[in-house]
């Protein structure tokens, strides 16, 4: 199957017909779509910037992981649901072209269609593989597309695989209802995705064993800014899990819990659903070293975390069921043969909370905190410069802050080791919210401006419950005069 076979005009699904070598027209619309180094480009000028929901692999210039052994692990994984023949092969989000690779020198099929929203990745998959002119060679073809752009069609693929991908797709249902779509009947599609609760439980055991070091030596391990960095932006995914419109702005907007991402997938359509462990680690010590290295940690920082993690974390892995026992899942899909009625009821809601205080939900000892302001009048309007930190047990999503009657947020995530070393001396709060309790932010209140070089305000403290603390404040903010607000 040739690639005019695979994909069709993604504004009226009528066939394409090349024109020249570097051009494809639609038959009905006359749509023109650019081939550039035998790669149609459905993308063209319109790239997604890297933060994009609807984005296809990573950002060409963060760059890509080593995979390693992936593949066989993914193969040992998945067990005896590994098919003897892949048949026609769809990989979304190939990006350099790494996994693409291992495919095709290791698994039989009829054809890949390797697609990335970057011509650049396109391009760098293509240039990585072995020249495919011999006649008993596997045909490759390549595709730049983007989540919005409904270019693949319907019941193509006998296989649809990613990794790294779903995680960094906004729009969830709409992505596993293409993959529905695109797969043949009793096709199957298989997904590497990170687990949220493996997660959770690796951050606080690393924030853990940087913090015992510390304790130990009376000074910080070399390169603890940067390891509380990695942790950092991993607590502001899981804190902010769920909420969209915020993730949008960073790349990785989703970790998984086994049984949501199941029960999604066969709510659009899916036969089966599984989430299998990828590479059980139920003690932390190889997630903890593969982490460090790949955010650019030394060897040496990242084998003396490995065993500190796993000793100082052995209490939050042992909470975790088998099924979380790896940081990586596999999701394996499969698309049943002919038409199925499912009904599915949704979740239940939880409980009201039912405190009166909520200072009761944050656990421990009270909140604390130190917001650093300093507000300006500017022609847009009010802005406000936010540093400090805030600590509390409980997960602080927010600090929000109204200046007359218009509010904005800013995030609690920033690196802040001396937050511990002064506040947390006592350890009263968890290490990972200690480590990790940093405002960093500038707000605009659009259209806001002072009366008298002042403005009514309020701060509250938003808990990732839902609880909101309100702290205490100046009725008023005064613009160009510093101003912190300690608890």
């Amino acid at each position: 199957m040739n690639l005019l076979d695979r994909l069709h005009c993604p504004d009226c699904k009528a066939r394409l017909a090349p024109v020249s070598t570097n051009e494809l027209n639609c038959t009905a619309c006359g749509r023109t779509i650019a081939v550039a180094d035998e790669i149609a480009d459905f993308v063209g000028l319109a790239v997604p910037g890297p933060y994009d929901p609807h984005r296809y692999g990573a950002d060409p210039a963060i760059g890509e992981a080593p995979i390693g052994d992936l593949l066989n692990r993914v193969r040992k994984a998945a067990g005896t649901r590994w098919p003897n023949y892949l048949g026609e092969v769809l990989e979304l989000g190939c990006g350099v072209g790494q996994m693409t690779e291992s495919l095709l020198s290791a698994v039989p099929m009829r054809g890949l269609l390797a697609v990335d929203t970057a011509l650049a990745n396109s391009r760098s998959c293509r240039n990585r593989l072995p020249s495919r002119s011999g006649t008993d060679e596997t045909p490759v073809s390549f595709a730049t597309l983007s989540g919005q752009q409904d270019a693949i069609r319907d019941a193509v693929a006998d296989t649809v695989l990613g990794v790294d991908v779903i995680g960094r797709i906004g729009d969830l249902r709409a992505f596993l209802a293409t993959v529905h779509r695109v797969l043949k009947p009793g096709g199957r599609a298989w997904f590497v995705v990170q687990n949220r609760r493996y997660r959770q439980a690796l951050c606080q055991a690393m924030a853990e064993a940087l913090v015992q070091a510390f304790a130990r030596d009376r000074t910080w391990p070399t390169e603890t800014h940067a390891a509380i960095g990695v942790l950092a932006r991993s607590r502001l995914l899981l804190v902010h899990q769920g909420d969209v419109e915020f993730l949008n702005n960073v790349d990785q907007k989703h970790v998984f819990d086994s049984e949501v991402l199941e029960e999604l997938a066969k709510e659009v359509g899916f036969a089966t659903a599984e989430m299998i462990p990828l590479a059980p680690d139920p003690l932390g010590a190889e997630a903890a070293r593969s982490l460090c290295e790949s955010a650019g940690l030394s060897e040496d920082f990242a084998m003396e975390m490995a065993p500190l993690t796993a000793s100082a974390g052995r209490l939050f892995f042992e909470l975790l069921g088998r099924q979380d026992s790896s940081h990586s899942m596999l999701l394996w899909l499969t698309k049943g043969t002919g038409p199925r009625v499912q009904v599915f009821s949704a979740r239940p809601k939880p409980p009201p909370v039912g405190f009166t205080n909520a200072n009761t939900a944050a656990g421990g000892p009270a909140p604390r905190w130190c917001v650093e302001l300093l507000a300006r009048d500017t022609p847009a309007g009010v802005t406000l410069r936010v540093g400090g930190w805030c600590l509390a047990n409980a997960d602080v999503r927010w600090v929000r802050l109204t200046i007359d009657g218009v509010a904005a947020n800013a995030p609690v995530w920033r690196p802040r080791p001396d937050v511990h070393e002064v506040v947390n001396v006592a350890g009263l709060y968890h290490s990972l919210n200690a480590l990790c309790s940093g405002l960093e932010a500038d707000l605009l209140f659009e259209g806001v401006h002072p009366a008298g070089g002042r403005c009514p305000f309020r701060l509250e403290i938003v808990l990732a419950s839902g609880l909101i603390l309100m702290g205490p404040a100046p009725e008023a903010i005064a613009m160009d005069e510093p101003l912190v607000i300690s608890q």
